[in-house]
């Protein structure tokens, strides 16, 4: 991500200088140069792959997952619902309790959200205007591994998704380990996948 340019320490007098030493700018003192956030060549190269991906699906998402160094020839990249109960059931007792209680604050928020936002009908002059809440059919959570996983984002999008009636509910995460496979089961009706891309 490109810098923002707010660290320029401000000229002596600059009324707009705040007490951390930053000067604030408006939006026309803002470099053209910055209206980019993403390096080109990166954007370049994440078109491809996501170009190749949509042509070739599957296949494609392979492909790299086995160029980056995600998935090993011929090693398995998905758990279905019984590896992930087992995942869930191998946890210590601890950890369930830490990711039921985790879970139950989560889905109690997400069934209250998705409860205020609902269907509105009105009259206008000329006839009525409204909205339509639905969920959509499919949804991907991508929870991040590496050095620093972080199973609560298999949870806050996972679940979320589902208390707001998402049928499909996909999650990706790099070389995912027990705790993270075993969150997965906390989903209702054990209906998520996990695909390591």
């Amino acid at each position: 991500l490109a810098p923002l340019r707010a660290t320029i320490p401000p000229p002596e007098g600059d009324p707009m200088a705040i007490t951390q030493g930053l000067r604030l700018l408006t939006p026309d003192q803002i470099p053209s140069d910055c209206a980019e956030p993403v390096d080109p060549k990166a954007l370049e190269q994440a078109k491809e792959i996501v170009n190749d991906i949509r042509k070739d699906g599957e296949k494609g998402l392979l492909k790299y997952a086995l160029k980056f160094g995600e998935v090993k020839e011929g090693e398995k990249y998905t758990a279905d619902k019984e590896e992930i109960k087992a995942a869930y059931d191998g946890l210590s007792a601890e950890q369930r309790g830490v990711l039921d209680r985790v879970g139950a604050r989560i889905r109690a928020f997400a069934k209250a959200q998705r409860a205020s936002v609902t269907d509105t009908e009105t009259d206008i002059p000329g006839g009525k205007a409204g909205q339509l809440v639905s969920p959509v059919e499919s949804a991907g959570c991508y929870a991040p591994g590496g050095r620093y996983p972080l199973p609560s984002s298999v949870m806050m999008t996972a679940i979320t998704a589902r208390e707001a009636g998402v049928k499909n509910v996909w999650v990706a995460s790099p070389h995912p380990d027990q705790v993270y496979s075993g969150t997965n089961a906390l989903k209702s009706e054990l209906a998520l996948s996990s695909m390591s891309t």
